[in-house]
Formats: structure tokens, sequence, C-alpha cells
């Protein structure tokens, strides 16, 4: 049986949620969800106390709302981005997973741990989704066809 995670990162979220209707869409998959807070990681980038309260709280909303779907989510923590590249791969290794789901990120230190996650996990189909955009970056072109 295929092992199906998703990575959930800003996307906490059950509705309209790429990653993880795609992760579903094999009824032979266990689906597994993983979050990595990376409490290093957001004081470098100045998150706000009131900013990672209200992630705490969506993951407990989140934790529930999985569950009654019958998909574990685990909330794990590493210090920063190159710290979580590993976690996620030793979680993998853990559970045996097939297949990661992801919703990309756009910002450059997000783009830099995914392009790592991809490079690490040799093993495991890595399948991202443009998630949170009208179009996806690089779709836009200018009157000379150039991106915009």
């Amino acid at each position: 049986m295929a092992t199906h995670l998703v990575w959930l990162r800003t996307d906490l979220r059950i509705h309209d949620n790429l990653a993880l209707a795609a992760a579903c869409r094999d009824p032979q998959a266990q689906v597994l969800a993983l979050y990595i807070a990376t409490p290093g990681q957001w004081r470098e980038h100045h998150l706000a106390p009131r900013q990672a309260a209200f992630i705490a709280s969506h993951l407990q909303s989140l934790h529930t709302a999985l569950a009654e779907r019958s998909i574990p989510l685990w909330v794990e923590e590493a210090d920063d981005f190159t710290a979580s590249v590993e976690r996620l791969a030793d979680f993998c290794q853990q559970h045996q997973v097939s297949h990661l789901f992801y919703n990309y990120q756009y910002e450059f230190n997000e783009r830099q741990r995914d392009a790592a996650v991809e490079n690490t996990l040799r093993d495991v189909i890595c399948q991202g989704f443009d998630d949170s955009v009208l179009l996806p970056p690089g779709s836009v072109l200018d009157r000379w066809r150039r991106n915009v």
C-alpha cells in the first residue's frame, strides 16, 4: 500500500487545498499529514508571537478536521529550514512514504528549502502545486513574450 504524505506549511486548511486533494485521490493509499514548525526561521523572518499563536490554533483545528477523515496529523519541530529538510527525510523514511504532496511557496528561502527536499528525497515521488496563486509564476508574459 502506498503512503502519501501531505507536507503542510502555510496552507493549514482542508478545503481548497490542492496538495491534500491530490494525496487523497488514491483510495488505496494511506494519507498522513505533517507540519514542521521552524522557530529559528520564524525569528529570522520576524514572525510575531501573535502569528505563532494563530498557527498553533489552526493546527489544533486542523488536527480535528483531519482526524474526522482518518488522516493523522503530526506536528514536528526543527530549528530552521535546513533542519526541517532532515526532519522531513527522517519522517519519510520512518513512515515509508512513497509520495510527498505540498503546495508551493514562492519566497526565496522557501524555494531553496523545497529544492533541497526534492534533492534529498530521491526515493520519494514529490509533487508540488501552485495552490495560492491565480496563475502559476512565469505564466504571465508581456507583449515581447518575456516573463513579467
